[in-house]
């Protein structure tokens, strides 16, 4: 599989200059891979689209110089072909990027030879190679007119492409499973919440004039959730988004200045800052030209089941 996406070659390359320490070949169980497979399991990175890491395929560890983009780089070679970086952190590791290849069944042409159509995903804490940082993005490869640029692709718009070629981009779908949301404050008769299933996810639409808002979600039968939430709040700026489960409250903002960072809180047993490696992250990103923000809950707020979700957004400007 091609290793080519988003302009750069990956394979050995990072931040446009070569590495000198080239990637050894080693086993899955081998500790070195092992313990940096355990820390993108640990997080949520799942809810991107991102397959989860098998132990079929080939594995390449490379080891960064100190003081460079990234630590460890682990390439695998499967079904898809994926590259992982992390940076040191204390004696263990954190994820800070992950781009995956999906390839399709479609040849097409180009100056520099013929290759396989593809979709690529890649998302990362710290700039290495996407465009943006702290959100997933997507590119194709291909003649495919509905899917190539200058279209601007979000996950569901891949998400039944990916399907179609055969890969296993989601475990149950989420079309028979739905979620009731209701306005829980005395903003009912101006904003809106409404539902949208499509067969890998469900779609929160929400409409706030207001700017500002409450809603509780439960699910349709009670005790079954679906597999990916996602909320499209239409809103000029995002100063805080809460969601708690009753066991769990994450907190999440866009900064409204430059860089537009997005920062997350935690509180179980007490607040603190978490970042896209942990599984309360929320993945969010702001759609560019538009007033709207796409947030996927993360998969860890449904574990136990709650019997319900109760959400609260704020714009800016009100």
């Amino acid at each position: 599989m091609r290793w080519f996406c988003l302009g750069l070659l990956l394979l050995g390359v990072g931040c446009g200059r070569v590495r000198e320490l080239l990637p050894l070949q080693l086993p899955p169980d081998d500790p070195r891979v092992a313990e940096l497979v355990a820390v993108v399991a640990a997080s949520n990175h799942t809810v991107l689209g991102f397959t989860p890491i098998g132990t079929n395929g080939h594995f390449r560890l490379e080891f960064a110089k100190r003081g460079g983009a990234y630590d460890r780089m682990l390439h695998i070679e499967d079904k898809t072909s994926r590259t992982l970086a992390f940076k040191q952190a204390g004696t263990g590791w954190r994820w800070t990027h992950e781009q995956e290849i999906f390839e399709g069944p479609h040849d097409y042409t180009t100056v520099d030879g013929t290759f396989k159509e593809a979709i690529c995903l890649t998302y990362e804490t710290e700039r290495l190679a996407a465009a943006r940082t702290n959100q997933l993005n997507i590119s194709y490869s291909g003649d495919d007119t509905q899917l190539a640029w200058p279209r601007e692709l979000i996950l569901a718009d891949v998400l039944p492409v990916l399907a179609a070629w055969g890969h296993a981009v989601s475990g149950v779908p989420t079309n028979t499973v739905l979620v009731n949301a209701t306005i829980t404050d005395s903003t009912e008769k101006r904003n809106r919440i409404s539902v949208v299933s499509d067969p890998f996810r469900v779609v929160l639409e929400v409409e706030s004039p207001t700017g500002i808002g409450r809603a509780r979600l439960t699910p349709a039968v009670a005790g079954r959730w679906p597999e990916r939430i996602v909320l499209r709040l239409r809103l000029a700026a995002l100063e805080a988004f809460n969601v708690d489960s009753g066991s769990a409250k994450i907190h999440t903002e866009f900064q409204n200045n430059p860089p537009f960072e997005q920062v997350s809180t935690l509180s179980i047993t007490g607040e603190r800052r978490i970042g896209a490696s942990n599984p309360y992250w929320i993945f969010a990103r702001r759609q560019r030209g538009e007033n709207l923000f796409e947030l996927t809950l993360p998969a860890a707020l449904l574990k136990d089941t709650p019997a319900a979700l109760d959400i609260q957004w704020v714009d800016y400007f009100r």
